[in-house]
């Protein structure tokens, strides 16, 4: 997708990847519609290949990347795949999402951004609002945004849970500069998405 196209997208597709709980898909669109200015869609199930990392029991997200950015599309439309399994890629043990600069596609894994992954109470709702600003962080790449050095912005590298709890719930003025108007408006969020 082109920066023309990221500023004119008009629509964003969420697509399950991997088995989610009846339902639980469209709730988190309704939630995301809440932040974006474009309609949020849930689309049907679709056999995307899941490859594991050796040795890992975790998906490899780089290749669900490539295989999201692989599946067609409509150009204007952007796509959000989204496990409930836990992701990494080789380089790093796990990561909250992936998406490339620019691109049309990203992924959002859901297993930690839930406190029962860490042993903690389960809270839906947290996990909620977390994956909510992974998707915004995300789509921020899409946008053509890179990591923020400003550790209040969204947009600031997350490299555990305890920064996605503490970083900025909202872009900072230097990146909602940048964005498209899509996303620039709405994305200042409140404690709990």
């Amino acid at each position: 997708m082109t920066r023309e196209a990221a500023l004119l997208a008009e629509a964003v597709d969420l697509l399950p990847v991997g088995p989610l709980e009846p339902g639980w898909l469209q709730e988190l669109a309704a939630r995301l519609s809440r932040h974006v200015e474009l309609p949020v869609h849930v689309l049907g199930p679709d056999a995307l290949p899941v490859r594991r990392i050796a040795g890992r029991e975790q998906v490899d997200a780089a290749a669900l990347l490539e295989a999201l950015e692989a599946r067609p599309a409509v150009e204007s439309r952007l796509l959000v795949g989204v496990t409930a399994e836990d992701a990494a890629i080789p380089v790093f043990t796990f990561v909250f999402g992936l998406a490339r600069q620019g691109g049309r596609a990203c992924l959002v894994s859901r297993a930690r951004t839930d406190p029962a992954f860490y042993g903690l109470r389960e809270d839906p709702e947290l996990r909620d609002s977390r994956l909510v600003c992974e998707v915004l962080h995300e789509l921020g790449h899409l946008a053509r945004l890179d990591h923020c050095a400003d550790r209040a912005c969204l947009m600031s590298f997350a490299g555990n849970i305890e920064r996605v709890d503490t970083r900025g719930r909202h872009f900072c003025a230097a990146c909602a500069a940048r964005l498209p108007g899509w996303l620039r408006g709405p994305a200042r969020l409140p404690e709990r998405a």
